[in-house]
């Protein structure tokens, strides 16, 4: 059974590569999964490392040592982390995870980065009105692509991974709420779309007229932006449900072709970079890091999968593994569970990813590895190694040895 823990970036202060890949040995973990990069900047209390227990991550920096000569095409080039000093990440816990046995998962941000977006605004998401997203980049810009394809080759191609884990593929939507007031669902759902001059292009070779959707995305906006804030305050509890948007794709057949094209070319994007890992790197797995299907995500952004282009079925065929990130209760990690298990129909690996962090008790680790594996999950994952404390690393242990 394979049972993987992930590390942020240069947050096991204290410890060199080897002792932690000796740690996660010991806790049971036989795969990691590394963050080469974060698109956010998150701040992280470490418990386990009182010495910068509250540490906040850099947005967009990479852990590893990248060869420049790679990005000569690309408009922007990797920064090196301004926290990990002269230490190549990537090098060295690729080279501990091999003497220890243990696989070595390479995480890559692929359609979000806050730093890059703000910077560059030209390769981020264009919404209906012409605003920039200050956090996801769109897919569908070859800027974009070539930057993301070229840090494919320098970590697949320079370094002894076994596994690269795409993240943010694609992920593009609004959160729940603004700093204004609520998004109600319709409002949500067109206000996510990328109406930038390279989805324009894409959309044509498809059939779809994109300023055609965009007017009607506008007429659609427009309805939501008449009712007063404090109505749709008040029925929050209602609105961040999706029970309004099949009746919305029903009627408005344009916004279901919309959401088709971007599943269209979500997935071609996937499969770009699955053929690029495996000509680099014969035998690498492909992974990608997608929401539960029916619930809600356990970020800030609460996504769903149907708005951000995340389908267990619609990439099974161009990827191997697909993490089901479900940082929720037992229940619930077994209901989302079976139903990604059921939409990957066998031909993609399924491995739930679960909390050791925050609310999560010892006793509960148990509870939420059998939960993963009754729903049908080849393998556990928990986030994360760096994050967790030393009872619950324990409790992972005693559950591992129980299988």
């Amino acid at each position: 059974m394979d049972v993987m823990l992930s590390i942020f970036g240069p947050t096991t202060p204290g410890e060199d590569a080897p002792q932690v890949a000796a740690n996660l040995r010991r806790a049971g973990c036989n795969s990691l999964l590394f963050f080469t990069s974060l698109y956010h900047g998150y701040r992280l209390i470490l418990r386990r490392y009182r010495q910068r227990a509250i540490y906040s991550l850099e947005a967009d920096k990479v852990y590893y040592k990248p060869d420049l000569s790679l990005y000569k095409d690309c408009p922007l080039k990797p920064e090196r982390s301004l926290d990990a000093g002269d230490v190549d990440y990537v090098a060295a816990l690729t080279a501990a995870c091999k003497a220890e046995g243990i696989r070595f998962s390479a995480l890559i941000p692929m359609c979000a980065g806050e730093r890059i977006a703000q910077t560059w605004p030209e390769l981020a998401v264009t919404n209906l009105y012409g605003s920039k997203d200050r956090l996801f980049l769109c897919y569908n810009n070859p800027d974009v692509r070539r930057y993301r394809l070229a840090m494919v080759r320098d970590i697949v191609g320079r370094y002894d991974v076994d596994a690269l884990m795409m993240d943010k593929i694609p992920q593009t939507m609004l959160e729940v709420s603004a700093l204004t007031g609520l998004f109600d669902p319709p409002l949500r759902t067109v206000g996510s779309f990328c109406f930038c001059e390279h989805c324009r292009k894409r959309a044509a070779k498809s059939g779809l007229d994109l300023e055609e959707v965009r007017a009607k995305a506008l007429e659609i906006a427009d309805r939501s932006l008449r009712i007063p804030p404090h109505i749709i305050a008040a029925l929050s509890g209602q609105l961040t449900g999706d029970t309004e948007i099949p009746l919305l794709m029903l009627e408005e057949p344009l916004i279901y072709r919309m959401l088709e094209f971007r599943f269209e070319t979500a997935v071609e994007f996937a499969a770009e970079v699955c053929g690029l890992a495996k000509q680099l790197r014969p035998g690498i797995v492909v992974q990608a890091a997608f929401v539960p299907p029916c619930h809600v995500g356990h970020d800030a952004t609460s996504p769903r999968t149907w708005l951000t282009i995340q389908s267990y079925k619609k990439y099974r065929e161009v990827l191997d593994e697909l993490l089901c990130v479900v940082h929720w209760e037992p229940d619930v990690v077994r209901f989302e569970t079976a139903r990604a298990v059921d939409a990957a129909g066998g031909k993609v690996k399924v491995t739930t990813s679960m909390r050791l962090y925050n609310s999560t008790r010892p006793e509960e680790v148990a509870l939420l590895g059998d939960a993963a594996l009754a729903g049908g999950s080849e393998g556990v994952s928990f986030l994360g190694y760096d994050v967790t404390t030393d009872e619950l690393l324990q409790a992972l242990r005693a559950w591992v040895d129980t299988k």
